[in-house]
């Protein structure tokens, strides 16, 4: 029995749903190398984008000010 390959809108899916989940985006890397051993159609990147995206709308972080005041 073959297991049926992930779409599209899979990928779509768990970028838009799981991505906001992880505690911070370079998790996503390890997530996308397991769904690239799914489909070798699955573009990375673009799933990266993506996921990264979908977790920086659902987190509010404060901009970065590395000014040192003397």
């Amino acid at each position: 029995m073959t297991t049926p390959r992930m779409s599209r809108g899979h990928y779509e899916f768990i970028a838009d749903k799981i991505g906001p989940l992880v505690s911070w985006p370079s998790h996503l890397h390890s997530i996308a190398d397991v769904l690239a051993a799914t489909n070798p159609k699955f573009d990375r990147d673009k799933f990266l984008v993506r996921a990264t995206s979908a977790w920086e709308a659902n987190h509010e972080y404060e901009e970065l000010n590395d000014e040192i005041k003397f």
